[in-house]
């Protein structure tokens, strides 16, 4: 067994030598796609790309820009294909770094595994965007397989691995007894737990923060370009839309993001519950979420019902509506002769006031959870939050579920109201809370 193992490390460390010899940029040829199109076929339909949509649409692109011998760089890549804004800033975004990163990895572990065989093998080179095609001859197997001897015949490489397997072994034992007694004092997560396929998921968890849309007006009567927040505004395509209704304005988007008191005072409860399991957590603001994303994690949403942007779509598979003018969220059952109901609340005041909460959790493009906890006001989101993730008010809303379907659905909606003073509250009433099916394939 040792010896396998000294082989295996050895054949790891050849792999990077040949990777210098044989993939250098000399060898490097030219997309041709009556030739490669099918390596890229198989890359695509394999079991390391097959159930991730975003990477092989990714490759595809790529492919499709190399034979069109098209120049890239990191902006055209955020514009074209993850449809950023034309003010794209790649010093603040390292979306399109990170993919490529991811995509270049998965590239690896095909190669390693279900394509060691082919033919061609496509790579994208470090600190570039083209994509590229490398012969993997019979030639440079042998010439592998040389290094190979030539390695296993210099006996310090032998010893000095030989000393490492040791060490890695007594490290992986002791780690072994140490989680063993860890497990005595960590309680397994409850399947009826609302948060269980966050909590057991090996899925990357994406925190959505609502972030309100700002735009500058250029005036004459201030030098500096005044920033301004229009509730009735809250994108884009309302700009614009405003923008052809008032044409002596001169109107753009605001560069930097403003997140109101009810994304910010969300995360604390939320942050604390995720990180008691080590789960790893990525936070993006809303308005720079694109479709692509949607089936890569497990989602939450937390903040106004204003800032939903592209999530707002997600709402299509629920019997949850809302509008902003005036404020009222609508519960409709289709299918059945239920009438609508119909929650109201006010504008908000430094007083005595109430919001209401929409808590949904719903299935996402790859079955995959997205919860979305969304208010009007400033109160109600920060309060469900905690109200999800405290296991005392958790398990008082887990029973409901079981007595109502005998089980916490994987995926359901919910209606807070929530009345307090200001930012302070001290009621919460559940108005509505019903199960959402999984849509069958």
């Amino acid at each position: 067994k040792s010896s396998e193992l000294v082989y295996f490390l050895a054949n790891v460390k050849i792999n990077k030598l040949s990777s210098t010899l044989n993939w250098s940029s000399s060898n490097y040829i030219m997309i041709d796609p009556q030739i490669h199109q099918k390596y890229l076929d198989k890359v695509i339909n394999s079991k390391e790309f097959s159930s991730s949509s975003i990477y092989q649409n990714h490759l595809k692109y790529l492919f499709d820009s190399a034979v069109q011998e098209k120049g890239l760089k990191e902006t055209t890549i955020a514009i074209e294909f993850f449809e950023k804004r034309s003010d794209f800033n790649p010093a603040f975004d390292t979306t399109v770094r990170s993919h490529t990163y991811k995509l270049r990895k998965k590239l690896e572990t095909y190669y390693l595994k279900e394509g060691q065989d082919d033919k061609y093998r496509l790579r994208i080179p470090k600190g570039h965007y083209k994509l590229t095609v490398i012969p993997h001859s019979e030639a440079d197997i042998e010439g592998e397989s040389q290094l190979i001897d030539k390695f296993l015949q210099n006996k310090y490489y032998i010893l000095a691995i030989a000393a490492l397997l040791l060490l890695t072994g007594y490290l992986f034992i002791r780690n072994q007894s140490i989680d063993s007694k860890l497990a005595v004092y960590e309680k397994p997560i409850e399947k009826n737990n609302i948060w269980f396929d966050y909590l057991a998921s090996d899925l990357p968890i994406l925190i959505v923060i609502g972030d309100h849309f700002f735009f500058h007006e250029e005036s004459k009567l201030y030098p500096q370009l005044l920033a301004i927040r229009d509730g009735k505004i809250n994108s884009g395509d309302d700009l614009n839309k405003f923008q052809q209704e008032h044409p002596e304005l001169r109107l753009k988007p605001a560069d930097e993001p403003y997140f109101p008191y009810h994304s910010v005072w969300s995360l604390p409860p939320v942050l604390s519950m995720l990180q008691q399991k080590n789960k790893r957590i990525v936070l993006r603001k809303s308005s720079s979420l694109g479709t692509q994303v949607l089936d890569e994690y497990n989602i939450i949403y937390l903040g106004s019902i204003k800032t939903l942007y592209v999530l707002n779509h997600m709402l299509m598979n629920t019997h949850i509506s809302y509008e902003i003018s005036p404020r009222k969220i609508i519960h409709s059952q289709p299918d059945t002769s239920s009438a609508e109901e119909i929650f109201k609340t006010s504008e908000h005041s430094p007083g005595p006031n109430d919001d209401l909460v929409i808590a949904l959790k719903i299935p996402g493009p790859a079955k995959n959870p997205v919860f979305i906890l969304a208010s009007y006001h400033s109160l109600g989101t920060p309060e469900i939050a905690n109200y999800l993730t405290n296991p005392v008010t958790r398990r008082e809303l887990e029973k409901k579920f079981i007595e109502k379907f005998g089980e916490v659905p994987e995926f359901f909606e919910l209606v807070f109201r929530v009345t307090g003073i200001d930012k302070t509250a001290y009621s919460t009433e559940l108005l509505i809370f019903d199960k959402l099916n999984v849509p069958v394939d």
